[in-house]
């Protein structure tokens, strides 16, 4: 029997695998430890597209830090001081603003605030976006779509967007542009660009060519961002390299560093998959868990059995996905809902949920109820070993088990 301990919210829940139908534990590839502050001014005298980061500044006029919100891993508590030691010769600290890039999720508390920004919460002024407030057309992009960006962004005399890159399951990454695009930009330019969706090329790991990622490159070129700031980050959350410079080639730097530690080769689909969402804040609630859900299944056969370890104190997160599955009395029934009334936000995770549903049975273990979880039409269990056992009666006793601790950061490839 191999005890495998998977991160659960702020903890850990030990699962026990016999040895027999353990056909692989697929985590991400080691990386050396690195010292942020090492790694920050290496990626400092060392920047992406150009020479000097702090020239891209104007003194006296404003600049804007664009952060991740508290849905993100981003350890911007830790990059802003060591950002403000190399800028703070050219921009007062009067006028600069962070504002945080919520896209459409809720506002953090003040207690995540403090936590995700640290000293910054007092060193300048904080702007939380708000997607249905006050915002600026700043042009449009070549399919069309109104680019409406926080006026506090659009109007700023420079902006540095500060994130971190990883899988996105139809943008293709995260880090980047998408702090400008979903993170500060309006509710129509979100949902107009985010139903591209549906399109083919709109697909997990493809940048070039993906319709959504392509429109959120144009939106940062139509505001004045003067650099990133991008980290990768290792399945511990620890800082594993970090990229400055030109949006576009840090961006390239740091997928491409990604690629190569966090996509891992798989033989042969399982019978199970058991998949943490990798812990808080990554199963704060179902509909960001559910981004451990997709790259877990890639790993699963037609017919099979995905076991979720996730949290999801916050509930299950958004406000339309809820929607959409109150109103379906069955899976499949999101897929009419999506013709009569065309994307909506959150409702295309209900999409893609149903997708899964077709093809696979999901048990999710968190602190949702056993009645909230079968409302969407999942398993609720509270022992990891009934699932196991349901895998035996419907596999035989040789069924194959894959485990993945750090789903939302573990993309598997098939071999085939």
């Amino acid at each position: 029997m191999v005890r495998i301990h998977l991160a659960y919210g702020r903890t850990t829940l030990p699962v026990d695998v016999p040895d027999r139908n353990l056909a692989g534990i697929l985590e991400p590839r080691r990386i050396a430890k690195t010292d942020l502050s090492e790694a920050f001014d290496a990626a400092w005298r060392h920047p992406l597209g150009f020479s000097d980061p702090a020239t891209r500044l104007t003194p006296e006029k404003s600049l804007v830090l664009v952060v991740t919100d508290h849905t993100r891993p981003t350890p911007t508590n830790q990059i802003l001081p060591l950002l403000w030691e190399r800028i703070r010769a050219r921009v007062a600290s009067s006028d600069v603003t962070i504002v945080v890039a919520t896209g459409t999720h809720r506002a953090p508390t003040e207690e995540e605030l403090e936590r995700m920004l640290g000293e910054g919460r007092r060193t300048f002024r904080v702007v939380v976006h708000d997607c249905d407030g006050d915002l600026v057309e700043v042009g449009r992009s070549s399919r069309g779509t109104p680019i409406l960006i926080n006026r506090v962004v659009a109007e700023a005399g420079a902006v540095v967007t500060i994130g971190h890159v990883g899988m996105h399951y139809y943008a293709g990454y995260t880090g980047g542009r998408k702090n400008i695009l979903p993170g500060v930009a309006g509710r129509a330019t979100i949902e107009a660009n985010h139903a591209m969706l549906l399109d083919p090329r709109s697909e997990a790991c493809v940048y070039h060519g993906n319709p959504i990622s392509e429109e959120m490159v144009e939106a940062v070129r139509m505001v004045k961002v003067a650099f990133a700031v991008d980290v990768v980050m290792d399945a511990d959350r620890d800082v594993a390299r970090v990229v400055i410079g030109d949006p576009e080639a840090a961006h390239a730097e740091a997928r491409a560093f990604w690629d190569q530690h966090f996509k891992v080769r798989v033989q042969q689909p399982a019978d199970l998959v058991i998949a943490s969402a990798g812990g808080h804040p990554k199963d704060i609630d179902l509909y960001q868990a559910y981004k451990a859900q997709f790259t877990a299944a890639r790993a699963l056969r037609d017919g099979g059995i995905l076991l979720l370890i996730a949290a999801c104190p916050d509930g299950t997160g958004h406000r339309v996905f809820d929607d959409w599955i109150e109103r379906s009395e069955r899976p499949s029934d999101v897929f009419g809902i999506l013709r009569r009334e065309g994307f909506k936000l959150g409702g295309h995770k209900a999409v893609y949920l149903a997708a899964d549903l077709a093809r696979m049975d999901v048990y999710l273990k968190s602190e949702l109820s056993d009645d909230r979880v079968r409302r969407f039409f999942l398993r609720p269990t509270s022992r990891p070993d009934e699932v196991l056992a349901e895998a035996r009666r419907r596999f035989g006793d040789d069924f194959r088990a894959l485990v993945l601790p750090h789903a939302a950061d573990t993309f598997p490839v098939l071999a085939s």
